[in-house]
């Protein structure tokens, strides 16, 4: 599933949320309004004049937009390292990858682990963390490009509690 897919299934709380956890990376608010700019159409001076909520809802409706599709996992990864920093690391000592807290160390495409392995660091997820969280996670994990897992795509199709509710309703 890709990022903007997720965005889809994001409550427009959970969006506004994960913008706010992400935005602390100092990259990412101008790299919004330049992509709400761009894919919405708007001109800058007519989006700066728009109450909050109208802005929001233009944030929210380009990070469910296919064509920003980088921008939504470039927001989405900030923002999960930001506030699940704990499952992250949890994740990825648990498969043995090298990294720094919740960050990889290693640069360019990371290895499948052993299916085993794969399986035993997911279940240690499911029963630590809530399975949306772990869901959220492994699915933007799974998107990054430098990660081509068939194993975990495979359980992220196939496994309910690895499936993300729509709460777009909401």
């Amino acid at each position: 599933m890709k990022a903007y897919e997720t965005f889809r299934l994001f409550s427009n709380d959970e969006i506004d949320t994960l913008v706010l956890l992400a935005c602390e990376d100092e990259e990412i608010p101008d790299k919004i309004a330049g992509a709400v700019l761009t894919y919405r159409r708007i001109p800058l001076k007519r989006l700066e004049r728009l109450p909050e909520e109208a802005r929001k809802a233009y944030v929210r409706r380009t990070l469910r937009d296919r064509q920003a599709a980088d921008l939504s996992l470039f927001v989405l990864s900030a923002a999960l390292l930001r506030g699940k920093a704990k499952l992250i690391a949890a994740f990825l000592e648990a498969l043995g990858l090298p990294h720094d807290g919740p960050n990889l160390t290693t640069e360019g495409e990371v290895s499948e682990p052993a299916a085993k392995k794969l399986k035993a660091a997911v279940d240690g997820l499911l029963k630590e963390f809530p399975a949306r969280d772990v869901a959220i996670y492994l699915h933007a994990f799974a998107a990054q490009p430098d990660v081509g897992w068939p194993a975990l795509e495979e359980r992220l199709r196939t496994d309910p509690k690895l499936a993300i509710e729509d709460q777009s309703a909401g």
